[in-house]
């Protein structure tokens, strides 16, 4: 909802505890027929200016600390890319004190919060991150004697802001000879680009080639490797952590059971080799014998020794070759 604000002396109730900062929260601004002093209309990734309640905002202030954190209560947006203005104590805040704030928007569908709907996929937005250099104030009981200000206005609030890193690729590991599933989770509100890049690359810039979407997939590996996306809208770009794949060059690992009175053996190794399935009757005399070979093309395996069941005592190992 476009907002016309009138100057005027604006009396605060006083309540109990510290006088806090305030901010007049709010996307459209203007005095009398005036040009605007804020106005920044949300809009979704088609262009389209969100309206209706289906849709709402919240202001997020700067805690040192705790980095940023919501403050009031979400908003409802009213049209053509306004929401609903009103004043916001900011608790953290000292009465007339500089913040740094963003606002945050979601599909209410998605999510309670931002941080809900944003995990979970649904379309979320967010503005530019705007300091404000002195807050209103409504003084405290222990700050009677404190003139009222007006809030602070979102003076230079623009939208969209850079996009915002909701999860980062995650460290994980592998077995030497396979590839990792690596994903990057963003929201912005308005249409992203993405970017990978890996720290061992045949590039000197670490770009990897045609790895353009929020989900990458490896090559085989056979050396650790740290992986980052860098991810863009219209407003800017922002550099995910780095994501190390570490490399585990796991032994074939081979289990013996019982099945019906005959010798079951489970072969569980790393895939795309061939192993080579050994016996020996007596352990001290060291002479074993090939059973069989096997390529290991899924994990594990299980296969039956038919002829075991005639001997008092069998032993087992996986070789590679």
């Amino acid at each position: 909802m476009k907002m016309m604000i009138s100057f005027c002396v604006c009396i605060f109730a006083t309540t109990a505890g510290i006088a806090q900062g305030t901010v007049y929260f709010a996307n459209y601004v203007a005095f009398f027929s005036m040009e605007p002093i804020v106005d920044a209309p949300f809009f979704d990734e088609r262009g389209l200016r969100l309206a209706g309640p289906s849709y709402v905002a919240q202001l997020y202030g700067w805690k040192t600390g705790d980095g940023f954190q919501p403050v009031g209560i979400p908003v409802p947006f009213a049209s053509d890319g306004y929401f609903d203005g009103r004043q916001v104590r900011l608790p953290f805040v000292p009465l007339g004190g500089p913040v740094w704030v963003q606002v945050r928007t979601w599909l209410v569908a998605g999510g309670a919060t931002f941080e809900q709907a944003a995990l979970a996929g649904a379309w979320a937005g967010v503005s530019t991150i705007l300091f404000v250099p002195y807050t209103g104030n409504a003084p405290g009981a222990v700050a009677r004697t404190s003139p009222p200000t007006l809030p602070a206005q979102l003076i230079g609030l623009q939208y969209p802001g850079s996009p915002l890193l909701v999860r980062h690729p995650q460290a994980q590991s592998v077995r030497s000879g396979n590839g990792a599933r690596l994903s990057v989770l963003a929201s912005s509100g308005v249409q992203m680009t993405y970017q990978w890049y890996q720290n061992r690359s045949d590039r000197p810039d670490r770009l990897i080639v045609g790895a353009t979407n929020n989900v990458y997939t490896t090559p085989m590996l056979s050396t650790n490797t740290a992986f980052w996306v860098s991810i863009a809208n219209s407003a800017g770009s922002v550099l995910s952590d780095r994501a190390l794949v570490t490399v585990v060059a796991v032994a074939p690992r081979l289990t013996l059971t019982r099945v019906a009175g005959l010798s079951s053996l489970s072969l569980d190794g790393p895939a795309g080799f061939t192993y080579r399935i050994e016996f020996s009757t007596d352990l001290s005399a060291n002479n074993w014998v090939n059973l069989l070979g096997l390529s290991l093309y899924a994990s594990p395996v299980t296969f039956i020794d038919s002829g075991a069941s005639n001997t008092p005592a069998r032993f087992y190992r996986a070789v590679v070759p």
